[in-house]
């Protein structure tokens, strides 16, 4: 069956969710000035707005919408706050609040981008919270037909599944946060103090946990951007792996918790889960994935969850920098608009791919573009490194979203409509991969243990059939389970390169520093002027975590300060 175009899916989903964030308004936790001074119309329309299933759909549409912005995944979430780290770098040195000084780990507690990101993820939060309030208050909910009940119950529950989302990436970048599940009144109190995440995350479990049951399963869906059920599951068992592994603690040192198996069987559960109910496979061709996103096509079987974007004229508004920042250098002037890809990458990662792996063409650009709309090539592939100039490797970009594979037309030079994957089936495989083997080892390549579900990514990239134990493809069986977590980490960089989670994997093995700087002084070995100075910058017990903002701190004295800042 031919997939349906998602130009007119992401037009629709953005359309709805800018009216939704219209009707009920809401605003940060630190927008008490505003809540005070001015006559609350937008609270007010919220008493009296969820009349109809329509209404609710626009509501948490809303709250999808947080997501599709510049602010959160359309920039700094997807692109800034992954590097710098052992995949790649952010060219230039840059000013004091501009994204070079975030990535290379020079920014101050006051950066606006840290905390623009912290607000808007706020704002998300309060926005689902409004949603969780006031559907179980319609009318609807207990005298409409049973395809309103499940239309509203299916809202209410992607409204949870959000807020714990939201809550993730909260204390995922910035450590204890202030906590909230009711929206954001006049009178409440604005100056909340920061709550241990255990606590958190324990909500965040439970919020995804009860979404579960009322989401439909991909094939019950329209093909759109709204989460599915086992997209649910797998950004749930994403947490559980987060939960279960290192972070800094307020203490100054990076821990795990003592029962960190027990997160760990959780996400072997949800992961098996997805596996077993085949409602999502990897797609057949590895480029494919990439060019669909590109191309504005929705695949949801393997792409399981997007954030969606688009914007009729191309302005900033529910635009991103997907394709222009992190894709092959486009000189203005080529016939596909301008690309400055100012996300440059580790080149060491192309020579970690075998043989016969189509992912390394697909995950890096060896290229740019001219003005003349002409490939110009970067590399001499008969001499890795030496015969190469440092000028071009210099140049070496992400290349699994490409101004040439979107088409000629282009609306702004910078900003596009291509979507942001959150969770893709390989993924799903990986952590399931890595879960297993944390818990029973490695296994010895046969259905069910971490072997065969680690091969199956790695026969899709070697172009052979996943359903057969490959020479080529696999890996060597035999090894034990230390081993064998050192190929989940190396697997996770030749398949998921560049897709925004590299940072968070390495923290949560308690590896970042360390291969920031092994990296560093891997580069300047080859090129003793290799622009990478992440190295010399980054800091043990400190950088694993932003600052919580100063402003925030400014407005709310209770808020203390993470370790190091």
């Amino acid at each position: 069956m031919k997939i349906k175009n998602s130009i007119t899916i992401s037009k629709r989903l953005t359309k709805f969710a800018i009216l939704g964030a219209l009707a009920v308004t809401s605003f940060s936790t630190t927008s008490c000035k505003k809540w005070l001074e001015e006559k609350p119309y937008s609270l007010y329309a919220s008493e009296t707005y969820y009349k109809n299933v329509d209404d609710a759909t626009k509501a948490v549409l809303g709250v999808y919408e947080i997501m599709s912005n510049q602010k959160t995944y359309g920039f700094y979430m997807s692109m800034v706050f992954d590097i710098d780290s052992d995949l790649g770098y952010m060219e230039g040195t840059g000013f004091s609040n501009d994204n070079r000084t975030l990535a290379h780990y020079s920014f101050a507690t006051s950066h606006n981008y840290i905390t623009e990101a912290w607000r808007e993820l706020y704002n998300g939060v309060n926005r689902a919270n409004m949603v969780i309030a006031r559907i179980p208050e319609m009318a609807l909910m207990t005298s409409g037909t049973e395809s309103e009940k499940a239309a509203l119950k299916r809202c209410l529950a992607e409204a949870k599944f959000l807020r714990g989302l939201y809550y993730f990436d909260l204390i995922r970048l910035y450590g204890d946060v202030p906590f909230k599940t009711t929206f954001t009144k006049a009178d409440d109190d604005m100056k909340a103090p920061r709550v241990d995440k255990e606590i958190i995350y324990d909500q965040i479990i439970k919020d995804m946990s009860e979404a579960i049951e009322d989401i439909p399963e991909v094939s019950e869906k329209k093909v759109d951007e709204r989460v599915s059920k086992g997209a649910v599951k797998g950004i749930l068992a994403r947490v559980y792996l987060g939960r279960g592994g290192y972070s800094l603690r307020q203490n100054g040192k990076m821990e795990r918790p003592d029962n960190y198996l027990d997160y760990y069987k959780e996400a072997r559960r949800l992961t098996k889960e997805i596996i077993d109910s085949k409602q999502h496979k990897l797609s057949a061709s590895y480029e494919d994935v990439f060019k669909n996103y590109a191309q504005l096509k929705l695949e949801p079987q393997e792409s399981m969850f997007e954030v969606a974007f688009f914007n009729t004229s191309g302005e900033n508004k529910n635009s991103g920098y997907v394709g222009t920042w992190n894709s092959p250098i486009v000189a203005q002037g080529a016939t596909y608009g301008r690309a400055n890809g100012f996300y440059r990458i580790n080149p060491m990662i192309y020579y970690n791919y075998g043989n016969g792996d189509t992912r390394r063409d697909i995950a890096v650009a060896t290229y740019e573009i001219n003005a003349s709309s002409q490939k110009v090539s970067l590399i001499n592939t008969t001499k890795p490194f030496s015969g190469q100039t440092l000028a071009n490797i210099r140049k070496w970009t992400p290349g699994k979203w490409r101004r040439d594979w979107q088409g000629t037309g282009f609306k702004d030079l910078n900003n596009t409509d291509i979507n942001w994957v959150l969770l893709r089936y390989s993924d799903v495989l990986l952590m399931y991969a890595e879960a297993e083997n944390e818990i029973n080892g490695p296994g010895n390549n046969t259905e069910g243990d971490a072997y065969w579900y680690l091969n199956m990514v790695r026969r899709r990239g070697y172009n052979v059939d996943l359903t057969k134990a490959s020479a080529t493809a696999d890996l060597a069986t035999g090894l034990n389970k230390n081993q064998f977590f050192e190929k989940i980490v190396e697997e996770r960089v030749l398949e998921l390169c560049f897709e925004g989670f590299r940072k968070f994997d390495l923290i949560r093995w308690n590896r970042l520093g360390q291969n920031i700087r092994n990296t560093q002084t891997a580069l300047t070995a080859v090129f003793s002027t290799f622009p990478y100075i992440a190295g010399g910058l980054f800091t043990d017990n400190k950088h694993e975590l932003y600052p919580i903002p100063q402003k925030e701190r400014d407005i709310n004295t209770s808020l203390g300060q993470n370790p190091n800042y």
